[in-house]
């Protein structure tokens, strides 16, 4: 049993460390990533030399912290012996408890597996101008076939062990909140015994006025100071392994509560294993850790966060919330536009993990105003700024972030043609939707079907043509139908009309390079290709949208015999 006196002294040494921590300042900037030009002879010395001021001044820091440890643990040794004038243990006893709660704290510590770890995904997204997400949230919008966009990040959580997942929801939530119950339903762990999968919409309260969530940091820290982010998981085997390890209830409830919680976008197309994540961030002493793509390019960081790291131990030295070009070029100290577009830049994925002792402290401090809080634009440099260690997680594998219509049509045509996207479907891999309990496809007469997507419960008609597109479950079309890099978003029932199946596209109908919504009708005859090649219309008083030269079929309109656009 571990004594009272050294889980004080402990206490001490983790007050202090903490202390040192965010006393720490690290926000010289490293060198220019990997793939960009070099900066000149002079720059180079002035990154080198920042740099090793910053290692210099990291040192003395834990030089001096390791002294006050000491100091510390033989104070608070001291201390209690002269309270406890009957006490004989000598200072070797003292000493060996010191590091017995040391080393116990530090095991306690190694333990956290991703089944401990809470997880926050956050799902409220909006984008008033897709076309899509006129009902629904980002999230939920139709990726692949029967997936939504949301499943692939919480596929992710579930099979690297995740167990406690908490979906904050705001903007068009009612689909997202419907396929989400029913895709990770109770019963998948066990009735909320082993695990759970929790939705919490946003919500007012007299703390914060009578507004929604103004960002994805404000979303996040009134959960926690509302207290729906606390929910435990009941397990048994938990505790018994805890217990025959740390040999206490009291470890256990602190380890328990030291633990970390991973916030990421739900919005996002990727695939990794969060144990990796999460043991780095464990092993690199970290106080925040950042998920990072290191393969991006000018245009993609401009609408990103853009991080200067250490090569060789992953930590963040400097970081920019979605700079404009000219921010860009001086932050990779670029002279010319053709060494920024040479640069490939390491960005942020959204993906974090946050020791919970600081969470709340960062989330609250860093809020300067009432109109936004955001991680990227507040949370992260407000960390980096008061000298919190904050360390990177880098990702090389396929990322997609869903910002618009035109990333969603493009990742849909990615997977069906076998592009980068594929690898998120692979055989080898478990994915978790919704199930739906629908009849096979069926495909009629001389019917074609190439590079592309067939959904559970499609009626695929005589001399028809599915080239290079992705036909969601439920759709039927009629003879002769020719589809050509064309996402048919589907519905979620099979559809019957006065005792027939109607067509969703009607014969002898042409679409090509054009997204379809849920519920749409096209007649027969009709030819939608956008041969004039326009850009970007509002025509949604006809039933269509045109987004950066892509044709949306809004959802549950009725597109007439014969028209042609």
């Amino acid at each position: 049993m571990i004594s009272m006196r050294s889980m004080r002294a402990h206490a001490v040494v983790g007050d202090v460390a903490r202390g040192r921590a965010r006393t720490r300042r690290t926000t010289t900037r490293a060198s220019a990533p990997r793939g960009c030009p070099s900066p000149s002879h002079g720059a180079r010395e002035n990154q080198q030399s920042r740099r090793d001021g910053v290692k210099a001044q990291n040192a003395r820091f834990d030089a001096r912290a390791s002294a006050v440890d000491a100091s510390a643990v033989r104070g608070r040794a001291e201390t209690t012996t002269s309270l406890s004038p009957t006490t004989t243990t000598s200072s070797t006893t003292r000493a060996s408890e010191s590091r017995q709660t040391r080393t116990t704290s530090e095991r306690a510590r190694r333990r956290i597996k991703m089944r401990d770890v809470r997880c926050v995904v956050l799902a409220g997204g909006a984008d008033e101008t897709n076309p899509l997400t006129k009902n629904r949230a980002r999230s939920a919008m139709r990726l692949g076939g029967p997936y939504r966009v949301i499943d692939f990040p919480m596929t992710n959580l579930i099979n690297s062990g995740a167990r406690q997942m908490y979906v904050l929801t705001q903007y068009n939530s009612h689909s997202l909140v419907s396929h989400v119950s029913r895709a990770f339903p109770a019963e998948m762990f066990g009735n909320n015994y082993e695990g759970f999968v929790e939705v919490l919409p946003t919500s007012q309260s007299r703390e914060h006025g009578e507004t929604w969530s103004v960002g994805s940091a404000d979303c996040v820290l009134r959960h926690l100071t509302a207290g729906s982010l606390t929910k435990q998981r009941f397990d048994v085997e938990w505790e018994d392994e805890c217990l025959a390890e740390l040999g206490s209830l009291q470890e256990c409830s602190a380890y328990a509560a030291d633990g970390v919680t991973i916030v990421l976008a739900a919005e996002q197309l990727y695939e990794m294993d969060f144990n990796q994540f999460l043991e780095q961030h464990l092993a690199s002493g970290a106080d925040v850790t950042i998920g990072m793509h290191t393969d991006a390019d000018a245009g993609s960081a401009t609408r990103l966060g853009v991080m200067d790291v250490d090569e060789n131990t992953g930590e963040v030295f400097s970081f920019v919330e979605k700079p404009d070009i000219e921010k860009l070029a001086e932050f990779m100290e670029c002279s010319t536009e053709a060494e920024l577009n040479a640069c490939s830049f390491k960005v942020n994925m959204g993906v974090y993990a946050f020791n919970n002792s600081v969470l709340e402290e960062l989330l609250v401090n860093s809020k300067v105003d009432s109109t936004r809080h955001e991680f990227g634009s507040h949370v992260i440099p407000y960390a980096l700024d008061r000298g919190y260690k904050v360390s990177s997680f880098r990702h090389e594998a396929y990322w997609q972030p869903i910002r618009s219509l035109r990333d969603c049509y493009e990742a849909n045509i990615s997977v069906a043609t076998d592009g980068a996207a594929a690898s998120l479907l692979s055989f080898d891999r478990v994915m978790f939707t919704k199930p739906n309990f629908l009849p096979p496809t069926t495909f009629y007469g001389s019917s074609l079907v190439q590079g592309s997507i067939v959904s559970d419960g499609c009626v695929i008609h005589d001399e028809s043509k599915v080239i290079d597109s992705v036909v969601g479950p439920c759709t039927i079309l009629g003879k002769n139908v020719s589809l050509e890099r064309v996402v048919l978003v589907g519905r979620d029932e099979m559809l019957k009309r006065a005792g027939t199946k109607v067509p969703d596209v009607g014969e002898n109908t042409t679409l090509r390079n054009c997204v379809v919504d849920s519920d749409a009708i096209i007649g027969a005859n009709v030819s939608i290709t956008n041969a004039r090649g326009i850009q970007n219309m509002d025509c949604s008083d006809y039933g269509y949208v045109i987004t950066e030269g892509i044709v949306t079929i809004l959802g549950g309109v009725v597109i007439p015999d014969g028209f042609k656009m």
